[in-house]
């Protein structure tokens, strides 16, 4: 039996979803085996087939897509020739964003929407639990996994702290956005595996907090977004289990009953209140100032000779190395295989330039301005479903956003395909809200009139 073209897009949705998890799981290791990229060119097939490539220009925020993809095109092409697989490679950052586009040609209905949903929500049920172990085991013991003989460095850990920080928040995000779980099942109490999987989520959390600060907040902001939003039925729980947590972290490593210690490093509760403060201050640790001040000292160089500089109109280009090109003094040769700046907006402007930067950040405050104003009309109607929705989807993003603001994130698949990959299911979620508020419109002045 032939399949239909809405079969293959179902499909190809199945295999996006797939693919996700193996990033979120795996990472670097599992995007070294190209998936994703087979992935994206069948997915364009299929898309090519529908003939809806006029989706792109309906949509405005796929449409400020198509203009930065035309201009990191501009900024590829030229350097193919010298830097050859590189400049395909950093190309991804903006080629990712074709994912985007599929997602909002082929997700068409809200039970669509459900179900995306709830398998992320399955998955995290054995993957928060799973975190913590991992995370130990990776940076505590060097668990690591063979890499493939075309990668470039010899072995990966499992799991990056950073990008484990972004599905802890949405793992955070979920329970508090819903709290029921799918179906006629009632509301369930803290039953033996839900305190696990939170007890596991608060040591993943303090993990994040010892390995990184960009994925501490990338945590830590949306939650509190949600409990300003939700106040009532969110914010008090926050504060208090916030509370909770604090004693009981700062009460366990006070009392040097548990020794924290990361790849041969302890840690002291002065230590890790010196990281959380110095998130939005300085601190006497020069081991944290320091990497503030590294990270610093490279996006100045990048402001510099973009907006004050000769690169101003046109960047750099996709294809050089920017961590040897430009980076700042001391740089390590893992920073140099990772080629660019800690920061994906800073890689935008460094490589594309002025007019990419503000294109990309058109692109973004888009999205977000129209995903919240879509969630204030679904709160005005009384629409739970969708208000909860375009709520998860706002602060996954932005804990996606948060992220790539101080790690290598948004440069590969398994930052990038689950960045563009939100915005597409936020966009088709607006798509299906709009297309059912105006089905409701319709049926209701029939009404009137007959």
């Amino acid at each position: 039996m032939a399949l239909t073209q809405k079969s293959l897009e179902n499909l190809w949705l199945k295999a996006l979803t797939a693919v996700l998890f193996g990033y979120a799981l795996l990472g670097k290791e599992f995007a070294y085996l190209f998936f994703g990229e087979m992935l994206l060119l069948v997915g364009c097939v299929f898309f090519l087939r529908s003939k809806r490539i006029s989706l792109i220009l309906s949509d405005p925020t796929l449409f400020l897509w198509a203009i930065f993809a035309l201009w990191g095109l501009c900024r590829t092409v030229p350097f193919v020739g010298k830097y050859g697989f590189y400049a395909v490679r950093d190309a991804a950052l903006w080629g990712y964003g074709m994912v985007a586009v599929l997602v909002v040609a082929f997700v068409n209905n809200s039970n669509q929407i459900s179900r995306a949903l709830n398998s992320y929500r399955r998955f995290l049920g054995w993957f928060v639990p799973c975190i913590p172990v991992i995370l130990i085991l990776a940076l505590g013991a060097g668990l690591t996994l063979p890499a493939p003989p075309w990668a470039i460095t010899p072995a990966f850990p499992v799991m990056k702290v950073s990008d484990a920080a972004v599905h802890l928040a949405g793992a955070a995000l979920m329970m508090l956005i819903f709290p029921h779980q799918s179906g006629n099942k009632t509301k369930q109490g803290f039953g033996v595996f839900r305190t696990l999987g939170f007890l596991a989520w608060v040591v993943s959390t303090l993990i994040v907090l010892l390995g990184t600060r960009g994925g501490f907040l990338a945590i830590l902001l949306p939650i509190i977004l949600v409990s300003i939003l939700r106040f009532q039925r969110v914010g008090w729980k926050v504060v208090v289990t916030g509370a909770i947590i604090c004693i009981l972290v700062f009460a366990i490593v006070g009392s040097d009953v548990l020794t924290v210690k990361i790849r041969g490093r302890q840690y002291t509760p002065d230590q890790i209140t010196a990281m959380v403060t110095s998130i939005f201050s300085s601190t006497e640790h020069q081991e944290l100032e320091g990497s503030k001040e590294w990270r610093l000292g490279w996006w100045k160089n990048i402001i510099d000779y973009t907006i004050f500089g000769h690169y101003f109109w046109t960047g750099k280009g996709f294809g050089i190395n920017l961590a040897v090109e430009d980076g700042p003094p001391g740089i390590t040769a893992e920073d140099t295989a990772l080629r660019s700046p800690h920061n994906g907006s800073m890689t935008v402007l460094a490589r594309m330039g002025v007019p990419g930067a503000l294109i990309w950040l058109a692109l973004n405050l888009s999205f977000a301005i129209r995903l919240m104003a879509a969630y204030r009309r679904a709160n005005l109607a009384g629409l739970r479903f969708w208000t909860g929705v375009n709520l998860w989807i706002f602060c996954f993003w932005l804990a996606t956003v948060i992220n790539l603001s101080f790690d290598v994130y948004l440069e590969g698949p398994q930052g990038g395909m689950w960045f563009w990959a939100a915005m597409g299911l936020g966009l088709a979620a607006m798509r299906i809200q709009a297309y059912e508020a105006r089905k409701l419109r319709m049926q209701q002045q029939y009404q009137v009139a007959v």
